[in-house]
């Protein structure tokens, strides 16, 4: 039997190639000939970087940039291995983990080293760049990015504007005469899981920007800036931002992202999938084993699960799924065509689920999993 074992990390507990090792000793101390394939996966999100390496045979890049707060910091992307793509992870370089809690402001921060990292890239010849915007520290709506990347941004009277939240406003005229030569012939892709409008009750600021450190004084302010800021793209590019879903996303990054580079936006588990030639691994497999560490209804809403079980249900084959939490009933998980759900808690209890989550995961594969297989 060929098991493929592709599942997303355990948040706070173990990665998912972590996760792919530990089923995997636990199947194959069951003593039945089991020819296994580890396929680690994500969704965008924390742990994405790891995964593109591993997929793609890939290296790391380590550039000098500015953090949010315009700081000179060393930051990485991941390069494949044949030097066509690259994976960027805004939070590297402009992400709220590198700031203190009392630095969060979303007025002053900016995605100014996001661009440093895509302009290194496009200097490396890259033909394709992925950009996963989670965890982002800005409201900058991707022109801090643009600024470095050699866009300029003026005011009613011609001056020039350094993009950031609270300047959003100011800005009337976009010049792209400078931009990086290399922008307009590469694939940008930006990951973006949500579909929050560019403002609005339901836009970046009102949604996002209070998590950033906006007051609620700050969130009006950045909510009209970004009201002005569609204006000016509809004005400079025919590009109507508000009606693109998504382009909330990371601080109005997805927007930015979408009228200045040409972007896509595309769905985080959508990406992994075609990268890691998710495909051609499930044809080889007779049985799927995915999960991740909490399984609830976001799980089934376009996370690492959703996206194994659709195209795993598709090609009829048989889908377990084992997880630390499971929150999803019976009658929905069969609806979706999952053969079983297996969790630590229920196996182990709550408590060594996460003290001992690895261990806790071999034996669930040895004593359960594999006598469901």
């Amino acid at each position: 039997m060929n098991i493929l074992i592709a599942p997303d990390k355990f948040k706070g507990t173990l990665t998912a190639s972590q996760v792919c090792d530990a089923i995997e000793t636990g199947l194959n101390k069951s003593g039945k000939e089991f020819r296994i394939r580890k396929f680690p996966l994500a969704d965008g999100g924390d742990g994405t970087l790891e995964i593109f390496l591993y997929h793609q045979h890939g290296v790391l890049i380590e550039v000098e940039v500015h953090d949010p707060l315009m700081r000179k910091i060393k930051a990485v992307y991941a390069l494949s291995k044949e030097g066509k793509t690259a994976f960027i992870e805004m939070a590297k370089s402009s992400g709220l983990m590198l700031l203190k809690q009392e630095e969060y402001n979303p007025l002053k921060s900016s995605s100014y080293g996001t661009g440093e990292l895509i302009r290194h890239a496009l200097s490396n010849g890259v033909e394709q760049i992925i950009i996963g915007i989670g965890g982002s520290a800005t409201n900058d709506a991707a022109l801090g990015a643009a600024e470095a990347l050699g866009f300029q941004f003026f005011d009613s009277a011609g001056n020039r504007v350094t993009p950031g939240g609270e300047s959003l406003a100011k800005i009337v005229c976009i010049d792209r005469s400078n931009v990086h030569p290399r922008l307009q012939h590469v694939s940008v892709t930006a990951i973006c899981d949500v579909t929050n409008p560019f403002y609005g009750e339901h836009g970046a600021a009102f949604v996002y920007a209070p998590q950033k450190g906006a007051s609620p004084a700050d969130v009006i302010r950045l909510d009209y800036g970004l009201q002005q800021m569609a204006e000016v793209f509809k004005e400079c590019f025919g590009i109507d931002v508000q009606a693109i879903p998504g382009a909330g996303a990371g601080g109005g990054f997805a927007g930015g992202a979408y009228a200045l580079f040409n972007a896509r936006l595309k769905s985080g588990v959508e990406t992994i999938l075609d990268l890691s030639n998710f495909t051609d691994a499930l044809i080889w497999a007779d049985v799927v084993i995915t999960g991740e560490g909490k399984f609830d209804q976001q799980s089934v809403q376009g996370k690492v699960v959703d996206g194994v079980v659709r195209q795993a249900t598709k090609s009829g084959k048989k889908v377990y799924v084992v997880c630390g939490q499971n929150e999803i009933t019976e009658v929905e998980w069969k609806s979706l065509g999952i053969e079983h759900v297996d969790s630590l808690t229920e196996f182990i209890g709550k408590d060594k689920a996460l003290l001992e989550s690895n261990r806790g995961l071999e034996e669930l594969a040895l004593s359960v999993l594999s006598q469901r297989l």
